[in-house]
């Protein structure tokens, strides 16, 4: 069915010659082993920071200044720190960020346009606007930090005091950094 001295089934063959016909075949060679496994990387490790602001309700914020978050609510990053209410992120770690926020703005508002920037060191990079007079306003930005020590912080942008909702979260951010 499969020939004489078939490879499949040695047993079929004595010392070399097939048991029907009596023709010397090679013995089968052995098969080689397989090379082992390689080891599957490991996942990558989530850095980030979560911060928040709950305790300013229906409190505002003056034009110019920081979003004070009040809790800290994930800190897994080395290198990059947040001191509740003082509104500056530090970063001493160099690299990449993804940075999402969101503030939550009272409905009521005197500015004609509700603005909060992402500021690297001061300098705005990225900038959200609202001109419905309340609600969230989101933002996101891709922060490459090179130089160090660095700062972050969330800044009302408006031309006036804005005054945040009366609910239990007023504002968050959080802070990835990229591997």
């Amino acid at each position: 069915m499969f020939g004489c001295c078939n490879a499949l089934f040695p047993s079929s063959c004595g010392f070399g010659s097939c048991c029907r016909c009596g023709r010397n075949a090679p013995l089968p060679t052995p098969i080689p082993p397989l090379p082992p496994m390689p080891t599957p990387p490991s996942p990558p490790q989530l850095r980030g920071l979560q911060i928040s602001l709950v305790g300013s309700s229906g409190e505002t914020i003056a034009r110019g200044a920081s979003v004070p978050f009040d809790a800290l609510n994930v800190n897994n990053t080395v290198g990059v720190g947040y001191t509740p209410s003082s509104g500056v992120i530090n970063v001493g770690r160099a690299g990449t960020y993804l940075v999402n926020w969101w503030v939550a703005v009272a409905d009521e508002q005197t500015a004609e346009e509700i603005a909060f920037a992402l500021s690297l060191n001061g300098s705005d990079v990225q900038t959200s606007y609202s001109d419905v007079g309340g609600g969230q306003i989101y933002g996101t930005a891709i922060v490459t930090v090179s130089s160090l020590p660095a700062t972050l912080r969330l800044v009302n942008r408006s031309g006036d005091e804005v005054t945040l909702v009366t609910a239990a979260g007023q504002a968050g951010l959080t802070v990835t950094q990229f591997a």
